[in-house]
């Protein structure tokens, strides 16, 4: 419950993320997209503005749909011992892809790996700040 705060009425209140923090994530995403798609082959941004685009549509979708997603997924995550939500970071990256014009990814298996090297990317970025 770090963070939040309990209101008049005694119930706990989650602080909604600023306009820093979410910048702060779109750029993360940025970089860990430009990280990507160095090191997967399926993976290609026509430009910088399509990969600004691109992460700034990931983070949208991450913060908006995916909860709702990983909720309905959940017996089978847990089922496959997590690695249903390795699949549904792969959706979500493909589905932000698919719709930005310039960006293109060859297959759900360049999909699924690029969001692992975004996730890993996005976790090395994060202990980066969090030192400074």
């Amino acid at each position: 419950m770090s963070g939040g705060y309990i209101d008049n009425r005694g119930n706990y209140v989650k602080p909604t993320k600023s306009r820093e923090q979410l910048l702060t994530i779109a750029l993360t995403n940025a970089v860990a997209m430009l990280v990507a798609e160095r090191l997967v082959g399926g993976l290609h941004f026509s430009s910088i503005l399509s990969v600004l685009v691109a992460a700034a549509l990931f983070t949208a979708l991450n913060l908006s749909i995916k909860p709702v997603l990983q909720l309905a997924a959940l017996p089978l995550t847990l089922l496959t011992f997590g690695v249903f939500a390795l699949v549904l970071n792969g959706f979500m990256l493909w589905l932000a892809v698919w719709l930005i014009p310039g960006c293109t990814v060859s297959g759900f298996g360049s999909a699924i790996l690029a969001s692992i090297v975004i996730s890993l990317c996005n976790m090395l970025i994060g202990w980066i700040i969090s030192k400074f």
